[in-house]
């Protein structure tokens, strides 16, 4: 893969932390344009460890719907 397949784009990113979810927008990787596989720098890593980690105040708090796939007939 080159530089020139990358493209910067933003994103949502969910991650989990110590059992809990965190929603991360406006998440800034590079994504291949050929795939749309989405590659973090180590800056947009940080990024997501300091917003989790620093105590923060969320933009907002969501509630999502949980399902269980095996559960499901």
């Amino acid at each position: 893969m080159t530089a020139s397949e990358l493209e910067a784009k933003t994103v949502t990113w969910v991650q989990r932390y110590q059992g809990q979810w965190y929603v991360i927008e406006n998440l800034p990787p590079m994504v291949c344009k050929q795939c749309a596989e989405t590659y973090f720098t180590p800056d947009a890593y940080d990024r997501v460890v300091e917003l989790i980690t620093s105590g923060t105040p969320p933009a907002r708090m969501e509630t999502v719907a949980v399902y269980d796939a095996a559960s499901c007939g």
